[in-house]
């Protein structure tokens, strides 16, 4: 059942527009041709830097950025009222409003750099099957409206119409948000990146990074298999592999396979949908396929705390894992029996223990600067940390960015 690569690296575009060849210096050097390297350096050419963008890799987004599930969704990690728990409704409200600017972003690059083509809209249902979890649910309904967000608790019959398809009778409802948005990942971040090559940045793909060093003269030292590059200002975008450059910060980040199955077309349409507060989740692909992905926590200590492998983008696959999807379907959507599985792949997330990102300064380093470990929601903050970052580089205030979100929380 495994596949060497994700649906979206198998069918996206090829890449042939990045070189070995670097220059000796950089304004900006980001580390990292995935999701957010590719979107910060489109932000910051469009302000007229020439960042530099090194990745090991021969094109963009052939990490964890190219085997996800193509999810544009809403909010953080938690559902909005246990963030409001944790966090305070000002800093959960922050971190939610900026899931909607992202959203934003995502539709307003795609039309300017004619990328409509790897965007869908849609909307998302949470489910559960727990009192308790419902509960939560109905609260975090309940606060979105508070909020001026569109949201609302919706019970099984309401959901099974709004789903498309039938659902078992142990699930109690679901909450419902709509105007969500999905990407072909690949095709997403490779025209991103090709945009930010057009409007002036560079890629340097191929060249493996080793070491970031201090100049000691207000500039950093990149060091590569290819030659070193100094620049004034260095952004490490490498999620998982972030430790591996800043091992400060590898003891808070935890990498967590995740695994995928995708079906053959169906010939129904579901929303993008979770369960279990998402530890299952899926969606449906503009072919008619359908995604399907998570159940990690039924392998236990076998998901987190992964080994990363030094010169691969993925993990080890899971069969057992894969097979345990590939039975879980049907149960979960009736009308999936006897459709057949046809791809399965891995891949990386990266989770903080309170499962925000890590984006800003690094403190006392001027001039260093992380994106990393967002929790398995990387492509709702893409747009939107990439381009507040993009203007804290150039000096303004890039207030969107979470407080939630600073490094300095665990430096």
């Amino acid at each position: 059942m495994e596949s060497p690569d994700s649906c979206w690296l198998a069918s996206g575009p090829s890449w042939t527009q990045g070189d070995r060849l670097l220059p000796g210096r950089a304004d900006v050097c980001v580390l990292g041709a995935g999701v957010m390297g590719s979107t910060l350096a489109y932000w910051l050419a469009l302000a007229g830097l020439r960042p530099l963008v090194l990745d090991r890799n021969p094109s963009p987004a052939m990490g964890s950025s190219g085997r996800n599930a193509g999810r544009v969704i809403q909010g953080g990690n938690a559902q909005h009222a246990v963030a409001i728990d944790k966090l305070g409704h000002a800093e959960a409200l922050a971190i939610y409003r900026a899931t909607l600017v992202n959203r934003d972003l995502v539709r307003e690059v795609t039309a300017r750099e004619g990328l409509d083509a790897a965007r869908t809209t849609t909307s998302k249902l949470d489910l559960t099957d727990s009192e308790e979890e419902a509960l939560e649910l109905k609260r975090t309904a309940a606060a979105l409206q508070a909020d001026g967000i569109a949201a609302e608790w919706l019970d099984l019959p309401e959901a099974r119409r709004m789903f498309g398809t039938d659902l078992p009778d142990t699930v109690l409802g679901g909450l419902h948000r709509p105007d969500q948005d999905a990407v072909h990942s690949v095709a997403y971040v490779r025209g991103i990146a090709a945009a930010a090559r057009r409007h002036g940045a560079q890629f340097g793909l191929g060249v493996r990074v080793t070491a970031v060093e201090d100049a000691q003269d207000g500039s950093w030292r990149v060091v590569t298999d290819s030659g070193e590059v100094v620049a004034d200002q260095v952004v490490v975008a490498l999620n998982a592999w972030t430790g591996h450059l800043l091992p400060e910060l590898a003891p808070v980040i935890t990498p967590v396979r995740g695994q995928l199955v995708q079906t053959a077309p169906v010939p129904f349409r579901i929303p993008q949908w979770g369960l279990d507060r998402g530890l299952v989740y899926g969606g449906q692909n503009q072919d008619g396929s359908l995604l399907l992905g998570g159940l990690r926590t039924t392998v236990p200590n076998r998901d987190e705390n992964i080994e990363l492998p030094e010169d691969g983008n993925t993990p080890a696959f899971s069969p057992e894992l894969a097979e345990r999807l590939t039975q879980a379907l049907p149960a979960l959507l009736p009308q999936t029996t006897g459709v057949p599985v046809v791809r399965a792949w891995s891949g990386v997330m990266a989770f903080t223990p309170d499962r925000c990102p890590l984006v800003g300064a690094w403190p006392g380093r001027a001039g260093l600067w992380v994106m990393a470990a967002f929790s398995g929601h990387g492509m709702p903050y893409s747009q939107v940390v990439s381009e507040q970052l993009a203007e804290r580089i150039r000096g303004g205030a890039g207030k969107s960015i979470p407080t939630a979100f600073d490094p300095g929380r665990f430096l």
